[in-house]
């Protein structure tokens, strides 16, 4: 796949803020929202190290074009300066708990600065599949899909 290609791509797929905003009734485990908080910051700072402290060794996302990405692809790509959003907001509307893993279900708006959509209003469905490991919750696989650009 070429590297505009999967930056690109990247650019859509990935951000997680701190502005997670969940449906009225929905409980987010305390364990799971910070994490998302981690995430967050590290994503937005290209921080690596505080992204892979969040994502699994083996966390896998299925894109928009439903290409897999392992940890490290993504990671190469948010190094580059590809990861960059106006107005990012996470709406959860569905968690699902099991001891040693969670499900949230919701979607993502945002404006991406670069890449597919950029400037204008980006919606994104996603899944995000966390489990609890020896070092806590890890999100071990994502999917997203790109539902409308406005």
């Amino acid at each position: 796949m070429p590297m505009t290609f999967k930056l690109s791509l990247a650019c859509l797929l990935l951000a997680t803020s701190a502005m997670a905003q969940p449906a009225p009734g929905v409980r987010v485990p305390p364990e799971i929202g910070a994490a998302y908080g981690r995430l967050g910051k590290a994503m937005m700072a290209h921080d690596a190290d505080g992204v892979k402290a969040v994502w699994a060794d083996d966390f896998v996302v299925n894109s928009p074009n439903n290409t897999v990405l392992r940890r490290d692809e993504v990671i190469a790509v948010m190094e580059q300066d590809f990861l960059d959003y106006r107005d990012f907001r996470k709406h959860i509307t569905f968690v699902g708990e099991k001891p040693e893993m969670t499900v949230v279900m919701g979607y993502d708006t945002m404006v991406p600065i670069k890449g597919p959509g950029a400037g204008k209003q980006v919606t994104r469905p996603f899944t995000d599949v966390w489990a609890k490991r020896a070092g806590g919750w890890v999100l071990v696989a994502r999917q997203a899909t790109i539902a409308a650009v406005n």
